[in-house]
């Protein structure tokens, strides 16, 4: 650009106000890319969590919301792979009770 064309101004600069919340630190008045803070550890409760909650379960069903409950399943310490571990090993167990012959032999090789 030329020193002795006209200078426009950029309108495309946005400007920092004082209700600007910052994205990496949460606080105000500057933008993400301004930022010199770290960025703080904000915990937040899971989904499951927040439906065991008795008051938002009520709040979204007095919103006329479909059903959220939480299943049985999610309730529970242990894992449905374990209850899949344990049907197997029955399985197992029935099979052997009842007769190894019911699998045909590998033949030997040569």
């Amino acid at each position: 650009m030329s020193k002795f064309a006209p200078h426009r101004k950029s309108y495309n600069n946005p400007r920092v106000a004082s209700t600007t919340v910052c994205q990496k630190c949460l606080q105000t008045g500057h933008f993400i890319y301004e930022c010199k803070s770290a960025r703080p550890y904000v915990s937040r409760p899971s989904r499951t969590e927040m439906l065991e909650n008795p008051k938002v379960l009520a709040k979204l069903k007095a919103e006329g919301k479909p059903s959220v409950e939480v299943p049985e399943e999610f309730k529970k310490k242990s894992g449905t792979a374990n209850l899949i571990l344990e049907a197997k090993e029955k399985e197992r167990e029935k099979q052997k009770t009842t007769g190894s012959d019911s699998h045909p032999k590998k033949k030997a090789r040569r």
